[in-house]
């Protein structure tokens, strides 16, 4: 296989019903919005500066609900600049940074403190890169082994 292009790698996908209740949480933020600035009118008083920061705080619950139900995080692997990101996204915002990488060595599955066996790649200089997160090692496992195959890397499996 030819390591062209980016390589996307979804650690979650959200279930119907919670992207259903992050867009409920986004709309009654917008909601909230449009209500304040229909009712109260702008005015440099104590009374206004307390409703805005009442509604401030309603809106910061609103919108971190939202972004709770619909926030996920893809890895991003650019071979022909050896360079990778880890890639936060809501909806169609996103944000990440790319970081230069050294040659990729090994793909591996480890049991974390939460009982979780988490799958994480590792280049020559032994910095890692934690892909995905299972609750059966033998998800992880299957998961891994066929993540090393596309890349064409080794796959160290957990004692």
């Amino acid at each position: 296989m030819k390591k062209k292009g980016v390589l996307k790698i979804v650690s979650q996908k959200r279930a119907w019903y919670e992207r259903l209740l992050a867009a409920v949480f986004f709309s009654l933020a917008v909601y909230v919005i449009f209500m304040f600035y229909k009712n109260v009118s702008l005015a440099y008083s104590e009374k206004y500066y307390i409703n805005s920061f009442k509604t401030l705080a309603g809106l910061i619950f609103l919108v971190g609900m939202g972004l709770k139900f619909s926030a996920t995080l893809n890895h991003h692997f650019d071979f022909n600049l050896m360079r990778y990101r880890a890639y936060w996204s809501a909806g169609f915002f996103g944000f990440g940074k790319w970081e230069y990488i050294r040659t990729l060595k090994r793909v591996t599955t480890f049991l974390n403190p939460r009982g979780e066996c988490e799958v994480t790649i590792w280049d020559i200089k032994n910095n890692r890169y934690k892909i995905a997160s299972f609750n059966k090692i033998n998800d992880a496992v299957t998961y891994g082994r066929n993540l090393a195959e596309k890349l064409e890397i080794t796959f160290l499996e957990r004692e």
